[in-house]
């Protein structure tokens, strides 16, 4: 279903279900209209009329995606900003098989989650009902993880091709990351600082051949070198047209000005290294910059002046985790895994801003 489609079929639910006045809609209106200085248009908008002030005001907006699009958190932002702009009680996010209501709380000062958009006459009158909250799923038990592992390989979490041996201990890692009940501590690292444990966002985050990852992240504000920016994580599996295998790699994502981009793609299938319970994380220093091949030798160079301790010979050296329990965030042998990936990552984006 494109973007059109589900736009059609929403304004017919929202006069025929929600008795939104038909001349009340607004369809790609320009937010210049309504005395916001910008060139973007909103999907729609629906509008409430004073007639003690012969005046009309937005009461909600509404952003409609393609059905193939990943609602992430950049469309998320989007929808906030324009609310924001328009000064909306209401807002939603929709691609016509998922959909997000929210209303703007006077007391809480923010956007609450609400179960659906209200009738016209219940928004006229700020009504809503709240969201039911969801409680996190419980973390599969450390002597459960092999038995149920193949839950994250059928979601496509881990790659079909990873061999059992890896899988296993990356569903630990990967819950360790969606686990919001520990945080991994904000605090100054070697060479960056944790400003935040963000939690988890839903990002749409591009690779250097073109691809798309879309995926939950865990995700941190770091500053490093005296900038502000968000480092985030997670688990995926992953093919490409030479190699159609699906294996399973660690993901690190760096924010631009515009966009996220995969700083590392750490494919464990080639990079693990286990001796009993020990699980050995190295990389190989693969680096590229678009399409094109980095020096390696180069990376080590910049590597050993900021971040020696991971280089270990050919390879570096990013952690050893002990499978023999849970893992979480604020857990030591986690904290130092942690902390080499994302200064491994912040290191490699130094290394391709030589090239740009």
């Amino acid at each position: 279903m494109n973007e059109k489609i589900v736009r059609q079929n929403l304004i017919s639910y929202l006069i025929e279900k929600l008795q939104v006045p038909k001349d009340l809609i607004r369809v790609e209106e320009p937010l210049a209209n309504y005395g916001v200085k910008s060139r973007k248009r909103a999907d729609i908008i629906i509008e409430r009329y004073s007639a003690t002030e012969n005046a009309f005001y937005t009461l909600a907006v509404i952003e409609c995606k393609a059905a193939e699009v990943y609602l992430d958190d950049k469309a998320f932002n989007q929808l906030y900003d324009y609310a924001a702009e328009l000064n909306c009680k209401y807002c939603c996010l929709t691609n016509g098989e998922e959909n997000f209501c929210y209303c703007f709380d006077e007391d809480k000062n923010y956007y609450v989650k609400i179960e659906k958009l209200p009738t016209y006459s219940e928004m006229l009158q700020g009504k809503y009902s709240p969201a039911p909250f969801e409680e996190p799923p419980p973390r599969i038990k450390f002597e459960e993880l092999e038995e149920k592992y193949q839950i994250y390989v059928d979601d496509g979490s881990i790659g079909t091709d990873t061999p059992k041996r890896f899988a296993v201990p990356m569903v630990n890692f990967l819950e360790c990351l969606l686990d919001i009940n520990h945080k991994f501590p904000a605090k100054h690292y070697k060479i960056f600082s944790v400003i935040e444990d963000y939690g988890i966002r839903l990002l749409s985050v591009g690779d250097s051949s073109g691809g798309k990852f879309d995926s939950t992240y865990r995700s941190f504000i770091v500053n490093y070198n005296g900038d502000e920016k968000f480092v985030s994580m997670s688990i995926s599996s992953y093919c490409t047209e030479k190699n159609p295998t699906l294996k399973t790699v660690i993901n690190v994502a760096i924010d631009r000005e515009t966009d996220y981009h995969h700083s590392l793609e750490l494919n464990i299938d080639n990079n693990f290294e286990i001796m009993g319970n020990k699980i050995k994380f190295f990389h190989s220093g693969r680096i590229t910059k678009g399409r094109g091949a980095l020096k390696i030798a180069g990376l080590r160079e910049i590597v050993f002046k900021k971040y020696p301790q991971i280089i270990d010979g050919k390879k570096f050296y990013l952690g050893t985790l002990t499978h023999n329990r849970l893992w979480y965030l604020d857990d030591i042998e986690v904290m130092q895994v942690i902390e080499n990936l994302i200064s491994y990552a912040l290191i490699r984006d130094d290394y391709r801003e030589i090239f740009s």
